[in-house]
């Protein structure tokens, strides 16, 4: 089994569930670079992401929209 995984295996394994754009904005916003592509049939192949990473994201990002980071790593919002 792979260390990485595809923009859609993200999407179907993460929790809570992102959807694949919101995996891709991850893989841009952190600036991942691919750990391996895969074959995708016909296709061109299709690129991998490392699993932590993705993760570690994924985690971050969750953690700010819920605001569990405010004061944090942000000043909080003003009432």
């Amino acid at each position: 089994m792979s260390a990485g995984w595809t923009v859609r295996e993200a999407a179907e394994q993460l929790d809570p569930p992102m959807d694949e754009a919101r995996v891709r904005h991850l893989v841009e916003a952190f600036a991942f670079d691919p750990v391996g592509q895969r074959a995708a049939g016909r296709g061109r192949p299709v690129p991998e992401y490392a699993r932590a990473d993705l993760m570690r994201a994924h985690a971050a990002v969750t953690a700010v929209r819920a605001g569990l980071l405010l004061g944090v790593i942000c000043p909080p919002l003003a009432s």
